[in-house]
């Protein structure tokens, strides 16, 4: 059984694309492309798993701002505020 489906809004009949629209809230475009992903959860790392995945993604940020040029400063105030919004709205 599939676990991932990619469609682009086009393509979907009326029916589904209601539908996507109401999950997002919003109405989608023609050239718009909609993923779905269904997965078991997991629990959050902790401890040392956790601070170690923190600084995988603080290197990526840094990486990423690399190529835009923004400082660690920047870079790590973007992880902050992303890390802040998980924690708002976990989804």
């Amino acid at each position: 059984m599939a676990n991932s489906w990619v469609h682009r809004v086009g393509d979907l009949a009326q029916e589904e694309r209601k539908l996507v629209e109401r999950w997002l809230g919003r109405a989608v475009s023609e050239d718009e492309t909609i993923s779905l992903n269904a997965y078991k959860p997991h629990s959050a790392p902790v401890g040392p798993e956790r601070e170690s995945l923190r600084q995988e993604i603080v290197a990526q940020a840094l990486e990423i701002g690399s190529r835009q040029q923004i400082g660690e400063d920047e870079a790590n105030a973007l992880v902050d505020e992303a890390f802040a919004e998980i924690h708002r709205d976990p989804a």
